[in-house]
């Protein structure tokens, strides 16, 4: 299509013909040029079947609502693209070749069930329905009803309809034509015939009867004997185009007319010509059809050719085309009018259709429908004078005269393509697109997708530029608001200068002066301000986030001052001198910033010289006596001390090179301009020198203004390395006042005999270092330090300048070719200091060899070329004269030079790529030989590489000649070696197929990559380039088809870490130089997140027994891939030894190998390595064993006595035998019983924890809202508490009351008159602690939205509680323990209200997978209904001590709200009463909703289905209960032996029931006790406390009982005794439960006592309150850290957490059996001994739940003590910042409460101590002044008065 594969481009038009450079069928998708937007309005919907492809659309104009033609289905959408309806076509039996279908006649030939394509949708607004064709029996259509499609008729036993037999979707249109209210409309059908013209008229018109089942539907307009209205192909046009058809892309009516466009094969001139038949490509044309829409003979048939054309380039093929009206600017640019018809057409080029093939370039083309009818009257015009010939060669054959062929071709214009959006998933984009009914969206499908666009996302661009510069005709800048928007969405856009839809309007802002100094402060600056809507309501100056301040507006001009003092920025040195802020106008009237521009801060201060301060742009001014930078002139000390100009500046001058020779005395002196003279006071000038870092000082002499001398001194450096030195040289005077050094004047110190170690080195020396070769002592030094006379020197340009004894040390190469050439580098000493004395004088093995100018280094290199040798030259030495050949200026070496004959042998590889890049190896002999080697494949070079003695390598270059073989020559320097080697380029390596098409991040997992020629490639590579950076991977070829690649890793992604799958920029291959590969089109490469794996424990170590699976835990082990199969290859080492594995999303359960000992655990995954921690194997421990064989042999012992005293006693009487009998007995059951209660109690220690994490549903968290949670903390117990009902009051009274409370609301707040409120509540003796707590929550109620007033009484309340504590002597410890003032319960509420974010976002996740984790392992063993006992428990009251034999079954529920959705499988026990059965199903079935949403139990029968008639409902008691004396059983699953598997069904409750007892009153009774017992409402803890009741029924004195008896009631059996005795035992079972639990305790607790949460900061509420308490603490001197430790202690976890940790369901929508409630009690009492600062010291006797987790309190404690640590370590939090965030909270929850209501609940206390509150008010000063005891009377008198 037109239209890129996955994008859809936007453009703005003011144009005829555009050209787009856009792939007509994108084979890869490209990133988006502009990021692709998520946006919210954006919505879609996939196809729900592979095969059901989407094929065509229509939206309804007047709702909206949109219908979708696809494969077997029609779908009714919203606008939002719902499904509201689906119809389904098909699929049925058909042969496209039954004519006429079967459905009317049998059809002989074979039938297979067919997909019906949709092959046209149209709507028929008129009769309100939807007309469907589609493929299935030659083409017939349904009429469906629009609201529903419901099928209203599908006619189908005449001919007339079948529309078409074409398969394709894109092969039909229709148009339907209205002709006014009178005349029925009409259906002009266009279609492709498919070879089958004598069954389908190419074009027709057809009626379309009101009723949709009538038999003239379809029915020809008119037809007779010899015209009809339909247009055949002839059969004589398929015998000169024997693939003949006309293809119809769009169709339309407009005016008088009916249009069609098509494309269509050109007919050429003689029957061969242009006709695939003959071997051509076919050649096509788009042309428009146009017919009258009266013309019922089809006499105005009319077509004419259309297409573009741009440079010479034609644009012929249509892709596809749009009418619309041409608009206000489209229709200004083309000279129309706004509502005349524009046509809008994509070619592509040229005119050979190659489906399925991209195209190189589309032109989008707009043609006027009016200019088109022009063209077409033109040509009917010169018709009719017999000019040309008629172009309608396929219906007629022959020519018929009449004018030449024309062409739609207008003007080109360019077009401004504003933006490109990726819109669906992949596939191409179809035809058929729409606008929305409200023309704000367009839908766009793909075969699989169908997506609504919005037509613009203006707000995706942040600034005025941006938006207008967008070039999208929709958005423009909302001034003030400052967004970009549509013009309706900005408010008052209207009004002038509120609404910019240029660039030019975009605000300009200026300001004067735009630079201050930071030491100038509230400076007024005056803004300009241009394109600004009137600013009435005001402006701000905002800088940044330093100040803000209040803007004088006068018409465009807006007056305001710079920051004051201590909001200006400190700029410190290393930023530069200056700060550039941006200087925001924020509107008052919509509190956003619409303008700014650039303001400078600057520093003088910062510039340490004096050029950097005057050469700084700000105004800045040197002091040169006070060597300081100052903005402010006049703070110079001296005036002639001012400088301001760079040439005033005291600076040292340029200077020679000043050399100074090492421990030689010698002044420096330097020159200079404008040196101050020092004054009295100050010190003079000094030379620093830093040699090799260290600083050297020297007096200095300031001799003027222009001159100073650094005085006489020698100067050395360390080392031999460096013949000189460049040294820093600062200039100072007064201690520390440098003179400014802008030409970097160094001192150079040198050494002569540094490097110089012969006579050449030493001549070669800078002359002015005055540098001699003293002979007498062989070595370099200066003049006077040579001791022998001058004539024993050797000096340059001296008497004798010239070195004797040259040398020989090095010559390069060795070897060389007869013919020359060679470049032969000889190094060595003393070798000439001019080039002109060896110039002529070298020779090399007795061969002239030329010296190189360029190679020559004086004194020692000489590179010269080789001259040709003889055959009878075979080697010698070197030989160097230094201007005369005489023994002492002569140089010989000691090694020869040989020459030698390179030979070639062979070269591997003999073929590579066309286009290059290939490593060929060369072999051969000699092949190091010269200087110089150069390879040639023909006349192109082989670029060389490297060579040895046998081998040369070279890269080849692409082929210019193409395939084929061609020769190889070397040459060596002047040497040309042949032999008859063949290179062969053969074609380039192609890549069809990579499996997989995904990897991980990390990347190493294996790819097979398919192709050809992959053979001729020596080193593959893949690679990957990602935010423009490239990675690669090694290949192995497998074969020439195959190779075996190593995905490369995905750049940059694995310091980000995401955890969404990415697809690179670029994926291909590195195929030597193939550049086709290097960048693949074809492949939707993708990139998945890496696999995480989680440490094993905390600690690093498990422990296992052998045989144990280890489990490694983590996410993203399986990658969602295409198909479902992403599978990774993992490997586990276990020590050194792999496991086998089995895989799945979050484990990796590992069979480890027969190990014991400690092992490190290793897992491998692509490029990941990664060791979880080590494991810990031990054999089996002998515990239990010996447990059984120490209590076997006590037993055995106790026997052995036994059967002593029974032969001691035997005689005395037969009734004790029988007694010692039964004892003996006892013991056994008794040692037998401990035996298998200890075995099992090890097993379940050994259970897999894993299983529960597993188990646990992560899907959404029941939150209550913050309403529901605040009421249950502040008021628990309560559900309808008045403060959320509004005030009732008579009506009478409802305006006097609400004025009382109004003004009782103003004194609630005022700080004076509530503190001593409260103060004097607390003072009644009848004030009770349930009043100190109702009250403190009805303030907090009132005072939600001041919490920044709220906080500071609640710090007064408490800072007057410590001093009341410490001045009572108590111990200071006992502060905040208990609730016994308002001031504990405030804080309560205060940290309720503020900790409610904290526990949505961290802590509440650990708390409710705590709550979870507890309720599953309680019920994965038996619980007693009635006592609440289970045999899985963290407390000892709720432990059952019997042995419950019970087994685990799995029912199939049906779901109660929808019986035909699948059976859900839920785990129950055998032992499980009825009641408890309903629960554990609602809890399966509802997992994910919250508990208040879900049916209840209570409602609910359970219902046994066995088989389809049989139903049993199941009831805790019926007729069939079992009662034993005085006590009855409830029911359970065991009592019905209903099976495993069996089907049962939660059904409504019915009334009466088979099976249910007859006297119901005894079983609701009992029933409802129970029941109650369980669900109770309020908080669990009384229940917990108390000893199970289990009462007698009133009626019948029956005693109920589940599981357990309750023994103190009942009639104790003898033989029970023995299971008391042996209860003990069963306290092993809290062991196992509580290591099942350890990690959920453990992740609670560490979230709670962890300042860095995921993505959340430790809340401020936190930090704020600690830090308040220190401060009491520091005001009264304690500094005992216990006592502050136990303050915050009792503050926040005893106060807020172990509420919360107790009471989830004042947190959750949650039901809390009362056997969690017992659980969590246990874990909130070791919350609080983790808090405690005391030491526990236990004994055998403590109480188990403290013996529990006496092991980790130690551990938990010490994160406690961090946690408070790391809180006081934070930075401390101001009044400002908090006052701010709890603004914020106040403002989120503004309105949760009635005020008026807490107010009244609060005054029912004043009317109760009227007397005592008034008097305490008169009695207070600050009250007096406020004369608040007189407001109070008023309102008391508002609250009384009658009316």
């Amino acid at each position: 299509m037109a239209f890129h594969n996955r994008r859809w481009n936007c453009f703005s038009f003011s144009c005829c013909i555009i050209v787009l450079l856009v792939p007509l069928v994108a084979t890869r998708p490209q990133q988006p040029s502009v990021a692709s937007r998520v946006h919210e309005e954006y919505s879609t919907f996939q196809v729900e079947n592979p095969e059901w492809t989407f094929n065509h659309l229509a939206v309804d104009h007047r709702n909206g609502n949109v219908y979708l033609g696809a494969v077997n289905r029609i779908y009714k959408l919203s606008p939002g693209l719902d499904v509201q309806v689906s119809h389904q076509t098909g699929p049925d039996e058909d042969n496209r070749n039954c004519y006429p279908p079967r459905i009317v006649q049998p059809c002989s030939e074979p039938l297979t069930l067919t997909n019906n394509v949709n092959k046209m949708l149209l709507m028929d607004y008129r009769e309100n329905r939807l007309l469907a064709c589609g493929s299935l029996y030659q083409g017939i259509c349904k009429l469906l009803r629009l609201d529903d499609l419901f099928k209203l008729g599908e006619p189908f036993h005449k001919k007339e309809h079948y529309l078409s037999g074409v398969n394709e979707s894109g092969s039909v249109f229709g148009v339907i034509v209205s002709y006014g209210d009178a005349s029925p409309d009409k259906l002009f059908v266009a279609t492709a015939v498919d070879g089958r013209p004598e069954y389908f008229p190419t074009i027709s018109s057809r009626k379309l009867t009101r009723n949709s089942e009538e038999d003239g539907m379809f029915a020809y307009v008119f037809h007779d004997e010899f015209v009809a209205s339909m247009i055949k192909i002839p059969s004589d046009t398929f015998t000169v185009v024997p693939d003949f058809d006309i293809y119809y892309i769009y169709g339309f009516n407009s005016g008088n007319f009916v249009y069609f466009l098509t494309l269509q094969p050109e007919m050429g001139g003689g029957p061969t010509t242009g006709s695939s038949s003959a071997g051509r490509e076919q050649v096509y044309t788009s042309k428009l059809v146009r017919l009258c829409k009266d013309d019922t003979a089809f006499n105005s048939y009319v077509e004419v050719p259309l297409g573009c054309v741009k440079g010479g380039v034609e644009y012929r093929l249509l892709q596809a085309a749009y009418l619309s009206k041409a608009g206000t600017i489209l229709a200004r640019s083309l000279g129309i009018g706004p509502d005349d018809d524009i046509l809008y057409a994509v070619f592509s080029k040229g005119q050979k259709r190659r489906p399925k093939e991209s195209s190189q370039e589309s032109a989008l083309c707009v043609f006027t429908l009016k200019e088109i009818n022009e063209r077409i009257k033109d040509r009917l015009q010169s018709c009719y004078k017999g000019e040309g010939t008629l172009d309608l060669a396929w219906l007629k054959v022959k020519d018929i005269s009449c004018s030449s062929a024309i062409r739609v071709d207008g003007p080109t214009y360019g077009a401004l393509q504003y933006e490109t959006i990726q819109v669906v998933d992949n596939g191409q984009i179809l035809r058929d697109m729409a606008f929305s009914s409200d023309q704000h969206f367009l839908y766009v499908m793909s075969a699989s997708q169908l997506t609504r666009v919005p037509v613009e996302a203006c707000e995706q661009y942040s600034s005025c530029k941006e938006c207008l510069g967008s070039g999208d005709p929709h958005c423009g800048w909302c001034v003030l608001h400052s967004m970009c928007t549509r013009k309706e969405k900005c408010e008052r856009s209207s009004e002038p200068r509120r609404f910019a839809s240029n660039i030019k309007q975009c605000v300009r802002l200026s300001v004067h002066p735009n630079n201050i100094s930071v030491s100038q402060y509230s400076v007024m600056l005056v803004l300009e301000a241009h394109n600004v809507p009137e600013l009435s309501a005001g402006v701000n100056c905002t800088f940044e986030d330093l100040a803000e301040m209040d803007g004088l507006v006068e018409g465009n001009r807006i007056t305001c001052s710079s920051p004051a003092e201590k909001e200006v920025p400190r700029i410190i040195v290393e930023q530069g001198d200056h700060q550039i802020v941006q200087l925001y106008l924020k509107s008052k009237e919509t509190g956003l910033a619409f303008a700014n521009t650039s303001f400078v801060f600057y520093n003088c201060s910062v510039h340490k010289s004096c050029l950097s301060c005057v050469g700084s742009p700000y105004q800045c001014h040197w002091c040169k006596y006070r060597h300081t930078c100052t903005h402010d002139p006049s703070s110079c000390s001296f005036q002639e001390g001012r400088v301001k100009q760079p040439e005033e500046c005291p600076q040292l001058l340029p200077a020679d090179r000043i050399l100074v020779p090492v421990n030689i005395v010698k002044p420096i002196t330097l020159r200079a301009k404008n040196l101050p003279q020092p004054q009295s006071g100050q010190r003079g000038y000094e030379c620093l020198l830093t040699i090799q870092g260290v600083e050297q000082r020297v007096p200095a002499l300031r001799f003027n203004s222009s001159s100073v001398q650094c005085q006489n001194t020698s100067y050395s450096y360390d080392g031999m390395e460096m013949s000189s030195l460049p040294v820093d040289l600062t200039v100072i005077w007064n201690g520390d006042f440098s003179i400014d050094n802008p030409a970097q004047n160094k001192v150079h110190l040198y050494k002569c005999d540094a490097r110089r170690e012969s006579c050449g080195l030493c001549l070669k020396a800078d002359p002015l270092f005055g540098c001699v070769w003293c002979k007498g002592e062989n070595r370099c030094s200066l003049k006077q330090h040579c001791p022998h006379p001058q004539s024993m020197w050797l000096e340059h340009n001296g008497i004798n300048s010239k070195c004797t004894h040259p040398k020989i040390t090095k010559i390069t190469p060795l070897r060389g070719p007869r013919e020359g050439g060679t470049l032969v580098t000889i190094r060595g000493e003393n070798l000439g200091l001019e080039f002109s004395e060896i110039k002529d004088h070298v020779k090399v093995a007795d061969v002239e060899c030329t010296p190189v100018p360029e190679g020559y280094i004086p004194a020692e290199q000489i590179v010269c070329e080789m001259g040709k040798a003889e055959r009878s030259q075979f080697a010698g030495n070197i030989q160097v004269c230094i201007g005369e050949c005489r023994p002492e200026f002569m140089a010989k070496s000691s090694k020869y030079y040989y020459f030698v004959i390179p030979r070639l042998l062979s070269l591997k590889p003999n073929r590579g790529p066309v286009s290059g890049g290939t490593i060929v190896n060369i072999t051969g002999s000699n092949l190091d030989a010269g200087s110089n080697v150069s390879v040639m494949l023909k006349d192109q070079k082989c670029t060389y590489q490297r060579r040895g003695g046998q081998w040369i390598t070279c890269r080849s270059h692409a082929s210019m000649q193409g395939y084929g073989n061609v020769s190889l020559s070397v040459f060596v320097d002047k040497a040309h070696i042949h032999k008859d080697l063949k290179f062969e380029y053969v074609e380039d390596p192609t890549i069809t197929k990579l499996e997989p098409e995904w990897s991980i991040f990390s990347g190493n997992t294996p790819v097979t990559v398919t192709g050809t020629n992959l053979d001729i490639i020596q080193t593959p590579l893949i690679r990957a380039k990602y935010k423009n950076l490239e990675t690669v991977n090694i290949c192995q070829v497998l074969s020439p088809t195959i190779m075996q690649c190593m995905a490369p890793e995905l750049p940059y992604s694995l310091s980000r870490q995401k955890e969404v799958p990415e697809r690179p920029d670029e994926f291909g291959f590195i195929l030597d130089n193939v550049q086709s590969v290097l960048a693949l089109n074809n492949t939707n490469f993708m990139y998945y997140p890496n696999p995480v794996f989680e440490p094993l424990t905390v600690s690093g170590v498990q422990e296992l027994k052998p045989g144990s699976p280890i489990i490694l835990k983590g996410r993203n082990f399986l990658p969602p891939a295409p198909g479902g199969n992403g599978k990774l290859n993992y490997t586990v080492l276990i020590g050194d030894k792999p496991c086998t594995l089995t895989v799945s999303e979050t484990q990796l359960l590992c069979e480890s190998p027969n190990l014991t000992g400690r092992h490190k655990v290793l897992a491998r995954v692509g490029g990941i390595e990664f060791s979880p921690g080590v494991v810990h194997i031990t054999s089996d421990s002998p515990l239990s064993s010996t447990a059984v064989i120490s209590i076997a042999g006590a037993g055995g012992l106790l026997i052995f006595f036994i059967v002593i005293v029974l032969i001691a006693y035997k005689r005395k009487s037969r009734e004790s035998d029988l007694t010692l009998k039964r004892l003996q007995m006892q013991m056994d059951n008794l040692e037998s019983r401990v035996a298998l209660e200890c075995k099992e109690a090890f097993a379940e220690l050994q259970t897999d924890i894993h299983e529960l994490t597993s188990d646990l549903d992560g899907a959404g968290i029941p939150f209550l809202d913050y309403r529901t949670y605040t009421m249950r903390v502040l008021f628990p117990g309560i559900e309808e508490h008045p403060v959320l009902r509004d005030l009732e009051v008579p009506g009478y009274r409802q305006e006097q009351v609400e004025k009382g409370l109004k003004l009782f609301g103003q004194l609630i707040n005022n700080k004076v008159f509530l503190l001593s409120f409260i103060r004097t509540l607390e003072s009644q003796r009848g004030f009770s602690m349930r009043d100190r707590g109702n009250v403190a929550s009805l303030i907090m109620t009132v005072l939600q939205s001041k919490l920044e007033y709220a906080t500071d009484v609640l710090k007064h309340l408490l800072s007057d509680l410590i001093d009341k504590n410490l001045e009572s002597k108590n111990h200071p410890k006992l502060l905040l323990r208990r609730t016994e003032s308002v001031a504990e319960k405030m804080l309560t509420n205060w940290f309720t209200f503020l900790l409610y974010k904290f526990l949505k976002e961290c802590a509440g996740e650990p708390l409710f997978s705590l709550f979870c984790a507890i309720k599953q392992q309680m019920e994965k063993g038996p619980i007693d209904s009635i006592t609440g006992e289970a045999r899985y428990s963290l407390s000892e009251d709720k432990l059952i001590r019997q042995q419950i034999d019970y087994k685990t079954l799995v029912v199939n529920c049906l779901h109660p709200d929808n019986e035909k959705s699948p059976e859900v499988q839920v785990k129950v026990l055998n032992c499980d009463t009825i009641s408890q059965v309903k629960e554990k199903i609602l809890d399966a079935i509802y997992k994910n909703i919250p508990y208040s949403h879900r049916s209840k139990a209570s409602d609910m029968d359970l219902e046994w289905r066995q088989g389809r008639v049989v139903r049993v409902i199941l009831q805790d008691e019926d007729v069939t209960t079992k009662i034993e004396g005085d006590w009855k059983r409830l029911n359970m699953l065991s009592h019905y032996q209903v099976t495993d598997n069996a089907v049962v069904a939660l059904v409504p409750k019915q009334v009466t029931a088979y099976n249910s007892v007859n006297n119901s009153t005894v079983s609701r009774t009992s029933a409802s006790k129970y029941e109650n017992m369980i669900k109770y409402t309020g908080s669990p803890d009384s229940l917990r406390s108390r000893t199970p009741m289990i009462t007698p029924d009133l009626e019948s004195g029956v005693k109920v009982w589940h599981l357990v008896k309750n023994h103190e009631h009942g009639d104790q059996k003898e033989g029970d005794r023995g299971s008391k005795m042996v209860s003990e035992i069963y306290l092993t079972r809290l062991l196992a439960t509580k290591g099942t639990l350890q990690k959920f305790v453990d992740d609670l607790f560490e979230t709670i006592f962890s300042t860095a949460h995921r993505g959340s900061a430790l809340p401020l509420a936190i930090k704020y309150m600690f830090d308040f308490l220190d401060e009491q603490a520091d005001k009264h001197s304690i500094h005992d850290p216990h006592v502050r430790h136990t303050w915050k202690s009792n503050c926040l976890p005893l106060r807020f957490w172990v509420n919360v940790i107790k009471n989830p369901q004042f947190v959750f929508d949650i039901h809390k059996s009362s056997i969690t409630d017992a659980c969590l009690s246990v874990v909130a009492q070791t919350f609080m001994d983790s808090c405690s600062t005391s030491e526990h010291r236990l004994g055998k006797d403590s109480p188990s739940n403290k013996l529990l987790y006496a092991k980790d309190i130690p551990s938990y404690k010490n994160w406690v003590e961090r946690y408070y640590s790391d809180i006081s370590k934070m930075p401390v939090i101001s009044d400002q910042d908090m006052n701010a965030y709890l603004a914020e909270q106040s403002r989120r929850h503004m309105n949760e409460f009635n005020t008026m209501s807490s107010l009244s609940e609060i005054y029912s206390y004043v009317g109760k101590y009227t007397e005592e509150i008034v008097s305490a008010l008169e009695q207070d000063d600050g009250a007096r002044k406020q004369r608040l005891a007189y407001k109070l009377e008023q309102v008391v008198a508002f609250m009384s008065l009658e009316s």
